[in-house]
């Protein structure tokens, strides 16, 4: 009977890898270690590579964005820079309609309050106040106009400041200067 062994001796289990590569063992860890290296280098350089990508993409992107929001950021300014404007030429139109009808009423209220025998020569307004230079038949009118003037919801602090007897073509008639304050708020 033959008899294999098949058992490796110590000799043997060298030289078989020694023979099966032709390189000692530890060259095969080393070249082994080496390629292990330069896998893990050449995945981390792809890696880093698709990373460096994929941002470049993201930044271009982001550019596009921040250029769109700009452009809507500009409009954004000019509505409200126009809103401003717009807001104040309507304070400026409600003030003017305000003030327009100031004067009228002021007129109007003034000469429904006339008694029959005065009459008025002249009407300045100077920050709210009134001043009315007139004439009248006798002083009793002109206290009559007082009193009516003194009435009204429109007049405040209204006051008599002169009343003097002048003759005018043979007449006695008595000049007056009145003072009074405007307040439309309260009609």
């Amino acid at each position: 009977m033959i008899r294999i062994n098949l058992l490796l001796t110590k000799k043997s289990k060298g030289s078989a890898v020694s023979l099966k590569f032709g390189l000692p063992p530890y060259a095969i860890f080393v070249i082994a270690g080496i390629v292990a290296v330069l896998l893990i280098e050449g995945y981390a350089w792809y890696w880093l590579n698709s990373t460096k990508s994929y941002l470049a993409n993201e930044k271009r992107t982001l550019d596009v964005r921040l250029a769109e929001l700009k452009e809507k950021v500009k409009e954004v300014e000019s509505y409200e820079k126009d809103k401003a404007l717009y807001e104040q030429k309507i304070a400026i139109i409600q003030n003017l309609k305000k003030t327009q009808q100031g004067p009228v009423r002021v007129l109007d209220e003034v000469s429904r309050m006339l008694p029959e025998r005065v009459w008025i020569i002249s009407l300045k307004e100077k920050d709210g106040s009134i001043v009315v230079t007139g004439a009248g038949m006798t002083n009793d009118d002109i206290v009559k106009y007082v009193n009516n003037l003194k009435s009204s919801r429109i007049f405040q602090n209204v006051q008599l400041t002169e009343s003097r007897q002048v003759t005018e073509s043979g007449i006695p008639v008595y000049n007056f200067n009145l003072v009074f304050n405007i307040n439309l708020e309260s009609v």
